[in-house]
């Protein structure tokens, strides 16, 4: 299965994803996939793992060009989101694909 895949399917099923990107391990909860500059892109909300600018208590929103995820699986826990999720995706992303509901 592809990393896109992964996110799809976690997306639709309001799963979280443990994620390797640029050497580092990540625990997320996809949100939206799309395009941005011509690239496909990911919004999700990283709630654990490592990060080079740091992690807020709680999580935040990141964003990824799905070309930078090394491994994508799909892991157990209870679902994690913040706020603003429209205007995240909004900017984040210039077409939105496939999204939560």
């Amino acid at each position: 299965m592809t990393v896109h895949e992964v996110l799809r399917q976690a997306i639709s099923a309001k799963r979280c994803v443990r994620i390797l990107t640029a050497g580092h391990w990540r625990a997320i909860c996809p949100h939206a996939l799309g395009i941005k500059d011509g690239h496909p892109k990911a919004l999700v909300f990283q709630y654990e793992g490592d990060s080079a600018s740091g992690l807020a208590p709680g999580g935040q929103w990141r964003t990824f060009f799905i070309s930078d995820i090394e491994r994508a699986v799909i892991i157990d826990g209870p679902w994690h989101s913040g706020s603003n999720f429209v205007a995240k995706a909004e900017a984040s992303l210039d077409r939105i694909e496939f999204r939560v509901h």
